[in-house]
């Protein structure tokens, strides 16, 4: 039987998604923090995204929530958008803004761009940045108390709709954790109660959450980042792991070491300066995505991961050096995608079934004249069998409901490098 792997994804699984907005005279609202996507079969390890923000101060950054030792890895991008004019950044008929960027849209996450180390691409008619960036440092924070891993919320400290009595200062809800009389929290700790995997954004105590009520929480340091970009880290850097984060040229940004249970990184983005406002009204947005995988997976053979691209591009051929180093496991060379005939998901008893095995490069590049080898586990009757050209033949005797996985294995070097599928055996005639 096929296994869940642990893995999480900004878009399709486990996507932390924290939209920063800026309207006006330095109006910031939170909103959206939350996958943009939820259909894939996949589990988040223990990441916690963590958005801090007072109205200038801005705090990113990642805890590994999990208590039983698992280390997780994570990467971050940061897209931003910005538009000007009447109306910016409503939804409403009297927004006339016009988006910085012309294909970008307010409300089409997906077409904000994605801030690269060479900086900011939205500029003036001089080609000037609006927004500049300081990144990197540490903070102090408060562990979260949602240790829900089906919940795909970030952990929000200070929203722009926390008001104070007079409705006259945002971010009222802000804390400052720094401040000793801040130093501890009493709240419910929120953890899964149910099998699946499923965002739950209306979770139901005793059926998908279990509350565990009044904990005592004290405050932590996050890690001590530096930000560098991918160059940087092959040449000064030796390509050596180590509590900085990795900004790679596609704009993902990689932690270079494992985040330990309980842990935070360092800071990726500590504050945004307004450097050149414009004159009109504007609205600025920033869309943090992150994703986290375990060691054991971080989504090659599958298309989950890191390597979901429905969430982005996958690793670069440098990224993957750096995912070797921190993860201390190989990424393949190539992989193997194993298909049944007609798309099948089940098989009769005394019938056949053929499948197909397809090898491609990390391009996905089909690599030519590749040969593999056949395997089916889960049988429990002696000839039900597979043949060399992956025709699988299933016994008369084979009970219905018996899960068959289609193993094929193709040799990259001295490295074997599989694919499966998962097949479940129904009634024969």
């Amino acid at each position: 039987m096929t296994t869940k792997k642990k893995i999480a994804a900004s878009v399709g699984a486990v996507g932390l998604a924290a939209v920063i907005a800026l309207g006006g005279t330095f109006a910031w609202q939170s909103i959206s923090q939350q996958a943009l996507n939820e259909t894939m079969a996949t589990i988040n390890p223990g990441g916690r995204l963590h958005d801090d923000f007072n109205g200038r101060n801005k705090d990113v950054y990642v805890e590994n929530f999990t208590e039983d030792g698992t280390a997780i890895f994570a990467r971050v991008r940061l897209d931003e958008y910005m538009e000007i004019g009447q109306g910016a950044g409503s939804d409403g008929d009297d927004n006339q803004a016009e988006s910085v960027i012309e294909t970008a849209t307010l409300g089409n996450k997906n077409s904000w761009t994605t801030r690269l180390p060479s900086g900011s691409t939205l500029l003036d008619e001089e080609g000037d940045a609006y927004w500049t960036w300081n990144m990197g440092g540490q903070t102090t924070y408060m562990p979260t108390f949602n240790k829900n891993k089906d919940s795909l919320q970030a952990d929000i400290n200070g929203t722009y709709d926390g008001l104070s009595a007079d409705d006259e200062i945002h971010y009222d809800d802000y804390v400052d954790y720094s401040d000793p009389e801040n130093a501890t929290k009493t709240a419910d700790e929120i953890y899964d109660a149910d099998t699946n995997d499923i965002d739950e954004e209306m979770p139901i105590e005793g059926t998908n959450i279990t509350t565990v009520a009044a904990q005592e929480h004290t405050v932590k340091q996050t890690g001590t980042a530096t930000v560098i970009t991918m160059q940087q880290w092959i040449d000064d850097y030796d390509m050596a792991t180590g509590a900085y984060w990795v900004w790679d040229e596609d704009g993902w940004a990689y932690w270079a070491q494992p985040i330990e249970s309980g842990e935070a990184t360092g800071l990726l983005l500590d504050e945004i300066v307004h450097a050149n406002p414009p004159s009109d009204s504007w609205y600025y947005g920033i869309n943090v995505v992150g994703q986290f995988v375990t060691a054991d997976d971080i989504g090659f053979l599958n298309g989950t991961g890191f390597y979901d691209e429905s969430a982005g591009a996958a690793p670069t051929a440098n990224a993957e050096l750096l995912l070797e180093k921190i993860t201390g496991t190989n990424i393949p060379s190539s992989k193997v995608t194993v298909t049944a005939a007609d798309s099948a998901v089940t098989v009769a008893a005394n019938g056949t079934l053929q499948f197909t095995a397809a090898v491609a490069d990390k391009d996905n590049a089909p690599i030519a004249d590749a040969e593999v080898t056949w395997s089916v586990s889960g049988a429990q009757q002696e000839d039900t069998t597979i043949s060399e050209g992956g025709l699988l033949t299933v016994s008369a005797s084979e009970s219905a409901d018996t899960e068959l996985t289609v193993t094929a294995t193709y040799m990259d070097g001295d490295e074997a490098v599989t694919g499966s599928a998962t097949v479940t055996v129904t009634a024969g005639d």
